[in-house]
Parts: C-alpha cells; structure tokens; sequence
C-alpha cells in the first residue's frame, strides 16, 4: 500500500475508533449505573447512607442528561450475581476495540506523516542530482508502508480490560454491590 492509501486508512481507523469507542463507554458506563440504581435499595446501618446517596446522584444524572435517553432506555442492565450478561461484555470489549483502532491509526498517520517529510527530503537530494535524479512519483513508488492491525495493540486491547474488571470489581465489593 502506498502511503497516500496508508493515510486514508489512518484517518478511517481514527474516526471508527472514536465512533465505536464513544457509544460503547457511554452504553457501559450507563449500564452500570444502571446495575447501581437497581441494587441501591434500603440497608440498615451506615450503608443506608451510601445507598441513599448513590440513588440520588444516580436520579440527578439520568434526570439531568436528557440527550442520553436513548442509551438510558436501551443499555443492557447487568446481573452480575446470575447470568453471564454476554451482550454486556461484548459491548464492554467494544469499548476497547475502539482504543485500540484509534491507537493503531494514530500509528499510521505519524508513519504516513515521517514518511511525507521524508520523501520531500529526498527529492530536495534527487534534484541536487540533476538528470539522473528520482523524481517525486518515483520516490512515492519505491515506499511501501506495511498494513497494521489492532491486534498488535496489547495495552488497549488485551490488558486494561482485565485491569478495569478487577479494579470494578473491588469497587463494586467495597461499596456493597456485588
């Protein structure tokens, strides 16, 4: 692939990212709050406390983000006590699916970026040549960028996953959820 082509693709993964990433965080996050609310009912003790506030900051925000109605009306409610909640994870994993498109694009395009600067080097080198110089088209020709794949993206994709289930999982332990 060229690297024109490389920069299309870059700007594709970018925008598919951030178009995958932002509706699944918001699904998610929408989710869980969602799992709190249902699981905020009346303790006795301290924890009355906490779960009274939980309600109430849970109702202001549903109440005060109106333009999120639909992923208030749509996302999936966990039950992490029975179930495996499969659409729940998969929209979760989707969450970083879409770091991972925009990280590998991000890649792509300061690739595409040095190897723009690099070509007008060179060419800035094959006109000091003269006659037998390259020029611009046959520079361009001889620059094959390799293809990239989200999958070489371990951080994004592999290990913040795990590190966030186990950091919400102490969460939701600690504050009585689960």
């Amino acid at each position: 692939m060229t690297y024109q082509q490389a920069g299309r693709i870059a700007i594709i993964k970018r925008i598919a990212g951030w178009v995958i990433f932002i509706p699944a965080l918001i699904s998610t996050l929408v989710s869980l709050l969602k799992f709190m609310y249902q699981h905020s009912e009346k303790k006795p003790g301290i924890d009355a406390v906490l779960m009274d506030f939980a309600h109430v900051m849970i109702e202001m925000v549903k109440f005060n983000t109106p333009f999120l109605n639909v992923f208030w009306q749509h996302s999936l409610q966990p039950e992490f006590h029975h179930g495996l909640n499969l659409l729940f994870w998969v929209i979760y994993i989707l969450i970083f699916v879409g770091l991972a498109l925009q990280a590998s694009g991000a890649r792509m395009s300061r690739q595409v970026r040095f190897l723009r600067e690099g070509v007008a080097d060179q060419l800035i080198l094959e006109q000091a040549k003269g006659a037998e110089g390259l020029t611009r088209e046959q520079l361009i020709a001889r620059i094959a960028v390799p293809r990239h794949t989200i999958l070489v993206q371990f951080f994004p994709l592999y290990i913040l996953p795990i590190v966030l289930i186990i950091l919400g999982y102490f969460f939701f332990s600690l504050l009585g959820f689960l």
